[in-house]
């Protein structure tokens, strides 16, 4: 696949995965009322400590990181906000990685029902949820992480099929741990 049809492929992921965190729960299919309850709010905006479309250079050099990443921006249901870009690594054959600052919390990730958290761990200090959605049942060729940051977090989604000779063999939630460790180990401490 080529470097390009490979970020569009990744970019179909991220609209995939934001309609599923914002999008209706499967028991109300046709209705127009956002998966996140009532109760549940959000800031205005996403956190500015960190810019997703412009990643440390060490972050870079030790993911081999491709340049040029796709603009990711989305606005979703409920004013949730995510603000970053998709990345491809290893000249095109590793993993894509979408990198952003969103208003979305872990805590409101651990209540909505589309969702289904599977490891709850720390990151750099930080509280952090590796998810998927609730009907996945292989997690080796996608994977998604919320790091908390003031004003929301820190979410990554790493999409790695096995055809991609670099990185297919390893595990998507063991990448994204990873680069979320390198990510936020570059992180303010007021971020």
């Amino acid at each position: 696949m080529t470097n390009r049809r490979r970020v569009l492929h990744c970019a179909a992921v991220t609209i995939g995965a934001i309609t599923l965190l914002t999008g209706c729960n499967r028991d109300d299919l046709g209705s127009n009322t956002p998966h996140a309850s009532a109760t549940t709010t959000t800031t205005p905006s996403t956190p500015t400590s960190f810019n997703g479309c412009q990643l440390p250079q060490s972050v870079v050099d030790a993911e081999q990181i491709d340049s040029n990443p796709m603009n990711a921006d989305a606005d979703a249901d409920g004013g949730i906000k995510f603000r970053g870009c998709v990345w491809s690594t290893h000249n095109g054959d590793g993993f894509n990685i979408n990198t952003w600052t969103t208003n979305l919390t872990v805590q409101m990730i651990e209540t909505m029902s589309d969702y289904k958290v599977a490891e709850r761990l720390t990151v750099d200090g930080r509280r952090a949820v590796t998810y998927h959605t609730s009907d996945d049942v292989d997690l080796r060729e996608d994977c998604m992480i919320d790091v908390e940051m003031k004003g929301g977090g820190l979410d990554l989604l790493v999409d790695n099929p096995p055809s991609h000779k670099a990185t297919g063999i390893q595990d998507s939630c063991e990448i994204i741990k990873r680069v979320a460790g390198e990510i936020v180990s570059t992180f303010p401490a007021s971020a």
